[in-house]
């Protein structure tokens, strides 16, 4: 597992922690001061040392321990923390060196170099406050550092000056055991910052874990919240259309209809299947974006001809509500994906067009530094300030704009798919609204130098046939009825085919005349669309122009595939659409013939 600890945090972490353990020792120590200094005393003045001289040394360590349970005291009023730790951390250590002084004292007050019992008392007495001591304040290096040399060094160094055998022996082996406690007690806080920086881990790890699974509850709500709202806004056009078929059925059968009630329901009929089809198309886009499915290919980009193709699908719309849609030229060039950029613009101008029933829409492009801002205006009903913060969600609409009729209003969408796609982008977005005059929406680009691109060649084909032999396989009988209807009525002739065998042989029947292929992306388990054009193409002996209608928001084409002149459409298909490709695929089916 990677390191996850902030090194600055675990070095504040274990200061603390270092501190803490010797505010928590200074009660033993003290005590265990007091103790051991009676028990020295008591020796000392059975060596027949002057007794007033012992009791002076006695008190003095009685008091000073007691001021040290006043320090210990003061954790209450000034507890530890990162800001004080290294406060704390120099006043325990200049009580641990004043400690070591206090000891070192009994070497300078009582060393007798021909009174080898009372060296030996000595020594005892000061190795065993050394070891108590390296387990006591060990933990930090520097506190027994400042308590271990001035409580063991002088009895060493008096013992070697003095000289004798003995005392050589004694002072080296006293030399020897300050050595060793100090690099045991430098091993003690090694192992202590080894222990929380493994706690701090665990706690990052709980900490990865708690957000992951509220992220997984909250995706979870949302989840249920999307299939919720688009459950009611499926069932309405549903609902609508349930009514609507059984009208017309009763006016077919029990009486002669008139051309005009036939057309309006017709109208009715064909207005609720745009709406339904418009929910699935955007609720697709929404699928597409949170699966991952779209993918990214940053480049430079002009604004320009996004916004003119932007303009081409929009202008109608707007014209239609009484609009002026003015698209502002500019020569303006970002780091971007053209496609999504396109997606980001789409849906904030056609958003601006639903909600504006007066007035106009503009669009333009300014420099800012090294981005550019793209801004989207309009003079729509606005957005009131409480529900700014919700204004990008699934499904959710202003108040203002939940009041408007049914016909403005949209399924509450689009603007969840600019800002799933502006995050694709890495762009910022940015709103301004007042209730009654209008929205202004932003997106934030990076801005980039513009490439000089050779013109691309005229291309001048052959005018294309009034009437194509259409192929369409599909395993679903009334889709390819339904399509059979739709392109004959359009004057084509179609060939229609349930399986992969029947599509074969219709191929090979008519081979010379098919001029279109048509056809549904999950056929079956061993084979897809893709393959199916393939294998068609193959009796063919030519690459006829393809179309894959899908409803698997997943299925994405490869640059190999739209090289081989093959076309993506997702269910459910908008007819005019389906007559736009087979009016750009005409031309290269004539060229062929």
């Amino acid at each position: 597992m990677p390191d996850t600890v902030d090194t600055l945090k675990l070095e504040q972490r274990l200061l603390q922690e270092q501190v803490s353990i010797l505010l928590r020792h200074l009660p033993g120590m003290a005590v265990g001061t007091v103790l051991l200094a009676s028990g020295a005393a008591w020796l000392l003045i059975l060596q027949h040392q002057p007794s007033n001289l012992v009791l002076g040394w006695w008190a003095g360590m009685a008091l000073y321990s007691a001021l040290r349970l006043v320090l210990y005291g003061g954790r209450h009023r000034y507890p530890v923390t990162d800001a004080n730790a290294r406060r704390w951390a120099l006043v325990l250590v200049a009580a641990s060196g004043g400690a070591g002084l206090m000891w070192g004292s009994i070497t300078l007050l009582f060393f007798t170099p021909d009174d080898l019992y009372t060296q030996a008392i000595i020594a005892i007495v000061l190795c065993g406050i050394l070891s108590s001591a390296t387990q006591s304040i060990g933990s930090y290096w520097p506190a027994h550092l400042a308590f271990a040399i001035p409580c063991s060094l002088p009895f060493s160094i008096h013992c070697l000056i003095a000289g004798g055998s003995a005392l050589t022996i004694l002072g080296l082996l006293s030399l020897l055991f300050l050595v060793f406690t100090a690099s045991f007690a430098r091993s003690i806080p090694l192992s202590l910052r080894q222990s929380i920086h493994l706690r701090m881990e665990n706690e990052a790890l709980m900490d990865h874990l708690t957000r992951a699974k509220e992220h997984a509850e909250a995706s979870e709500r949302r989840k249920t919240r999307f299939l919720a709202a688009a459950s009611h806004d499926l069932r309405q056009p549903i609902h609508a259309m349930g009514l609507f078929v059984p009208a017309l059925q009763r006016l077919v059968r029990h009486a002669r209809p008139s051309p005009q009630a036939l057309a309006d329901i017709a109208d009715r009929m064909h207005s609720v299947l745009e709406s339904m089809g418009q929910l699935l198309q955007v609720l697709m886009e929404i699928s597409r974006l949170d699966s991952g499915a779209v993918m990214v290919r940053r480049a430079p980009c002009a604004i320009n001809p996004v916004l003119l193709q932007v303009g081409e699908v929009l202008r109608g719309q707007a014209k239609a509500k009484g609009l002026r849609l003015r698209l502002m030229e500019t020569p303006l060039w970002v780091q971007a994906d053209p496609a999504v950029l396109h997606t980001v613009l789409l849906n904030l101008v056609a958003n601006a067009v639903r909600y504006s029933e007066r007035g106009g829409v503009l669009v333009g492009a300014r420099r800012r530094g090294d981005e550019v801002e793209i801004q989207v205006w309009d003079t729509g009903i606005g957005i009131p300030e409480s529900d700014m913060p919700r204004v990008f969600d699934e499904f959710y609409q202003a108040s203002n704009a939940r009041r408007a009729s049914a016909q403005s209003r949209g399924f509450g969408l689009g603007l969840s798919i600019v800002h799933r796609s502006a995050e694709l982008l890495d762009a910022r977005l940015n709103v301004r609204s007042r209730v009654g005059r209008g929205s202004v929406f932003s997106v934030f680009l990076p801005r980039c130098d513009p490439v000089i691109e050779a013109p691309a060649p005229t291309r001048t084909s052959a005018p294309a046939a009034p009437t194509q032999v259409v192929l369409v396989l599909d395993n679903d009988e009334q889709v390819v009825r339904a399509l059979t209807h739709l392109l004959s009525g359009l004057g084509h002739r179609v060939l229609g085919a349930q399986t992969m065998r029947g599509a074969l042989v219709l191929a090979w029947n008519n081979s010379a005349s098919i001029s279109l292929i048509v056809v549904d992306y999950h056929l079956s388990e061993t084979f897809d669309g893709l393959q199916a054009i393939s294998r068609l193409r193959g009796i063919l002996e030519r690459e006829v122009p393809a179309l894959v209608i899908t409803g698997d928001a997943s299925v994405q084409l490869t640059d190999e595939d739209l090289r081989q002149d093959i076309t993506l459409l997702n269910k459910p298909v908008d007819p005019r659409a389906l007559q736009r490709w087979m009016a750009e695929a005409a031309p290269s089916v004539a060229a062929i013939d």
